[in-house]
């Protein structure tokens, strides 16, 4: 999710379960430990092209992130003296926790066993931004306009995470249906994957792999249809791609990509083949995101030349 969601959901949590018997300092822990796992994202300082296949790796690992936990709690102790440090490190691990729980729930996913492998795992059940969710944390610091409203903000709190939740699980159950329909739909494809559209669950983008080309669909699990929209070819079979994906950076980007789509273009001395991710792209929006090109020359080098926009 993006930083501002994981905030609110800092703020939440620590004035619905930690501020009554620790004060205000509880939410302060609480908001900066729920952006804890983005420690990582100092990989792309780097600008490294490949930076962002990093991005989720060794701030959310399941294996690093108990380190992560009791490094922040340590400084926090130096802040607040007269806390105990199991309680710091009880409110650090449930907002670090929450911030990966809510990172998994969207389509980028976790390398939750980095680094002993590259998996990347995801429910992909919401947007990277979504709206609503952002909504159901933000709402219950609207009693902070009231002074005859302020004291219950913890039972606010508490309803806005149930609110989060049970949002969640709709979503959950919306993308279950697209699947199953996307499915039925594409019964032949050898791979079939279901990806959050921006505003809400009720539209979903659905992929099916075909040879050489990925059928998408608009699924709408609602109204109980998958719309036919335009397919998009894949030059898998081209030899220029085969080394492209063979390169140390073609293997890195295909650990990241889940619906990688390939494309051939000869130039002189050589071809340039590109490759994106159809879970970037959007068909509300009409936007086809990014991706990365190579120059492979004729002895088969490829050479990566850095992040397409397109």
């Amino acid at each position: 999710m993006d930083n501002v969601t994981h905030t609110l959901c800092g703020f939440a949590l620590g004035e619905a379960f930690f501020r009554e018997k620790h004060g205000r300092r509880a939410v302060t822990i609480s908001a900066w430990a729920s952006n804890l796992p983005d420690v990582d994202v100092a990989v792309l300082l780097t600008r490294d092209p490949g930076a962002i296949v990093l991005r989720r790796s060794f701030g959310h690992s399941l294996l690093l992130l108990p380190f992560w936990i009791a490094g922040l709690s340590w400084i926090f102790k130096k802040r607040y003296s007269d806390m105990a440090y199991v309680d710091i490190l009880k409110i650090v691990g449930v907002n670090a926790g929450a911030h990966v729980v809510f990172d998994l729930i969207n389509s980028f996913g976790v390398q939750l066993l980095w680094p002993l492998s590259a998996r990347r795992w995801e429910w992909s059940i919401v947007f990277i931004v979504d709206l609503f969710l952002a909504a159901c944390l933000a709402a219950p610091h609207l009693v902070r306009l009231s002074k005859r409203w302020r004291p219950r903000l913890k039972e606010a709190s508490r309803a806005g995470l149930a609110a989060a939740a049970l949002y969640l699980l709709a979503c959950a159950g919306l993308r279950a249906r697209a699947m199953s329909l996307l499915r039925a739909t594409e019964p032949g494809a050898s791979f079939v994957y279901a990806f959050p559209e921006p505003f809400g669950p009720l539209r979903w983008h659905g992929v099916a792999r075909y040879p050489g080309v990925w059928r998408q669909r608009l699924v709408e699990p609602l109204a109980g249809r998958a719309l036919a929209e335009p397919d998009v070819p894949t030059d898998d079979g081209a030899p220029a791609v085969a080394a492209a994906a063979a390169s140390p950076f073609g293997r890195r980007l295909l650990t990241f990509f889940k619906a990688p789509v390939w494309s051939a273009a000869p130039e002189p001395g050589g071809t340039r083949v590109s490759i994106r991710d159809l879970r970037f792209s959007s068909l509300t929006l009409r936007h086809e995101g990014f991706g990365f090109s190579f120059d492979v020359g004729p002895d088969g080098r490829a050479v990566p030349r850095g992040v397409r926009i397109w």
